[in-house]
């Protein structure tokens, strides 16, 4: 047996703690919440986890209705983190850092309102799940329906996947195709030297829903410098889209703090 000897410099050292660190905190990010049970494994390329309550309403003796626990043996579940969780979680912050401003200047607190409904974000995560599920079905529109229209042949994924095609189609057509921000004529200087690009419904939607990002990424992806001002604006664009996905025709202006 051959001993060797490795001489690590301070250098090396400092990398190799920096790799420690970056390491560990990849497998925080991945830990499931203690309350969920240690049958969930953690996997730090599934992304950060939110524990909720699995509840249901069910019906008493007595004719009413209680909400009780539904998790395995009384457990909490648990889903990846996206980006509306990420958003709320920074307005949250900023509204608490607001008002210790407010506290320290004497002034009244102020209560927080939350960025978006809970129908908007269920109508984000249906539609994310839908996209998922039809590009997973490995099956062309064009080839599908033609096998829907035909006599024989087909059954009954076909006929799901068809009613996911058209489901994915009607809400293409609520979300719409126009813009959610225009761009004006402003000097690159004045926009911090970036060049701006317009900023379509759609786009807007796909970018947030189904690629994870927030109102201020895909701000800057389009060029767009930290605006107080557009965040806000894109943001009720998001808002009114997502409540036409849920067959609403008007959104409810809505204050908060834009991230």
């Amino acid at each position: 047996m051959i001993e060797q000897v490795v001489i690590v410099t301070s250098a090396g050292v400092a990398r190799l703690q920096d790799e420690a660190v970056r390491i560990a905190e990849i497998k925080a990010r991945g830990c499931v919440p203690v309350e969920c049970g240690p049958e969930i494994p953690m996997a730090p390329g599934r992304g950060p986890m939110v524990r909720f309550t699995p509840r249901e309403m069910r019906q008493t003796d007595g004719g009413g209705y209680v909400s009780i626990r539904t998790g395995d043996r009384g457990r909490d579940a648990a889903r990846v983190a996206d980006a509306f969780d990420a958003m709320e979680r920074a307005a949250v912050k900023a509204h608490q850092a607001a008002e210790g401003r407010r506290e320290k200047a004497g002034q009244d607190p102020r209560n927080y309102e939350p960025l978006f409904t809970p129908g908007q974000i269920s109508a984000a995560r249906d539609y994310a799940a839908l996209v998922e599920r039809v590009t997973a079905s490995g099956v062309k529109c064009s080839s599908l329906e033609a096998v829907h229209s035909g006599a024989v042949g087909g059954g009954d994924r076909e006929a799901a996947i068809f009613r996911d095609f058209q489901r994915l189609r009607a809400l293409h057509r609520r979300i719409g195709d126009g813009l959610a921000k225009e761009v004006r004529r402003i000097r690159p200087s004045v926009n911090g030297g970036l060049k701006r690009r317009a900023i379509y419904v759609r786009k807007l939607v796909d970018m947030v829903c189904l690629g994870d990002m927030s109102i201020l990424q895909v701000l800057h992806a389009h060029g767009w410098s930290k605006d107080g001002g557009a965040s806000k604006a894109l943001r009720l664009s998001l808002c009114s889209a997502l409540d036409r996905m849920q067959g609403y025709d008007l959104a409810e202006m809505k204050k908060g703090v834009d991230t």
